[in-house]
């Protein structure tokens, strides 16, 4: 996994959204699963660096 503490707040929006794309063109569960992780995980950096920004 990437250090996406390192990251700027637009390049972990870039790499959310295309781990989004990812995960909806695939057909495998686990990976499905791996992904949905990952990206909670940047969305928990992203709430931390800008706790009033809305959903």
């Amino acid at each position: 996994m990437a250090n996406y503490d390192a990251m700027t707040t637009s390049e972990l929006e870039e790499k959310r959204d295309n781990l989004a794309e990812r995960m909806m063109q695939s057909n495998d569960t686990a990976e499905i699963e791996l992904l949905s992780q990952e990206i909670e995980g940047i969305e928990d950096i992203l709430d931390e660096r800008d706790p009033l920004a809305e959903d």
